[in-house]
């Protein structure tokens, strides 16, 4: 990844973090996460609460691209 992809991630993961957004996280091997960021381990690990997984580490190397979780309401 490069270094400005690295900087749009951390800086978008920060966001979400400070503000209590819900995120879907689409990552390099094709799955995703869905659920809240909790913590910033580090400056590239964050702790998200996952919605099916529980407590996960998330790579800032790891993720393609993060967005805000929207619900489909049908």
């Amino acid at each position: 990844m490069d270094n400005e992809n690295t900087l749009r991630i951390k800086g978008k993961l920060n966001y979400f973090l400070e503000n209590s957004i819900t995120v879907h996280v689409k990552r390099f091997d094709k799955k995703f996460w869905r659920g809240l960021i909790i913590e910033r381990e580090s400056p590239d690990i964050f702790v998200m609460k996952e919605k099916f997984l529980g407590i996960v580490h998330l790579f800032v190397s790891d993720i393609y691209d993060i967005e805000e979780y929207m619900e489909k309401v049908k």
